[in-house]
């Protein structure tokens, strides 16, 4: 009787074990449960597929490894990863290895992104003496968009600003304009970038130097601040007008 009861009871947390990874992620392989009858996951839930996966029902941690691809389409969000480890108690996943999310058209790559699900927050990391890259489609802009290099950088979904640090390289090319800077934020809804510590703005030929620099893109305007008693610098190329060709 005994046996029978602790039968029973693996059986019925098997098939809840089932049932939750069906409703929250989709099929999930190679799991090796009791056969259950549930429902068909929402095509807005959270998605994964890889090679072998993992579902611990006692600390709530799923682990997917090789060719991991996360799709949860109602964030627009599609990643792709080496390893992913999904914390359901904490609501954060971690992938790592060749990282690579696409969002509404924008990427960010690194070697391990931490993606914070309630605060819509991604936190990304490179290899050792790599840089992130991020590239973000500028709106009403068009073309190759914003690519920003740098040794971290987070990028908040919901209030939609990107912060760049350490090292930090962005290139503009539908605008021939490159920068480089200690840190950076650019801020989508307000349509601009913020650059500080050590900032080099580079524009057809033109550079300006300051302490910041903002950037506001579709005034295609620069404000440039330095640090009290070091004055702003520039160098503009002016075209030379009296010169003529035979």
């Amino acid at each position: 009787m005994q046996r029978l009861t602790h039968t029973s009871h693996r059986s019925c947390h098997w098939g809840w074990l089932l049932i939750w990874s069906s409703i929250v992620f989709g099929s999930i392989a190679p799991i090796q449960a009791v056969p259950v009858i549930a429902q068909q996951p929402s095509s807005q839930g959270l998605s994964i597929q890889a090679d072998t996966q993992e579902a611990n029902s006692k600390t709530e941690v799923v682990t997917a490894r090789g060719n991991v691809k996360i799709n949860y389409p109602s964030r627009k969000v599609q990643a792709q990863a080496n390893l992913a480890q999904y914390y359901i108690k904490q609501k954060r996943i971690l992938l790592t290895g060749n990282v690579l999310i696409t969002q509404n058209g924008n990427t960010l790559e690194g070697e391990s992104i931490i993606y914070l699900i309630e605060e819509g927050k991604f936190i990304a990391n490179p290899k050792v003496k790599k840089q992130v890259r991020s590239t973000y489609l500028v709106p009403e802009q068009g073309g190759k968009g914003l690519t920003i290099l740098a040794n971290t950088q987070e990028a908040n979904t919901k209030t939609e600003v990107i912060t760049a640090r350490g090292s930090v390289r962005l290139a503009y090319p539908d605008k021939k304009l490159q920068a480089r800077a200690n840190t950076a934020e650019y801020n989508v809804k307000a349509k601009q970038v913020v650059l500080s510590g050590n900032v080099l703005v580079v524009s057809n030929g033109s550079s300006l130097q300051g302490d910041t620099i903002t950037y506001l893109i579709e005034e295609g305007r620069f404000i440039a601040r330095q640090k009290p008693g070091i004055p702003v610098q520039s160098i503009y190329i002016i075209p030379d007008q009296g010169k003529t060709t035979n």
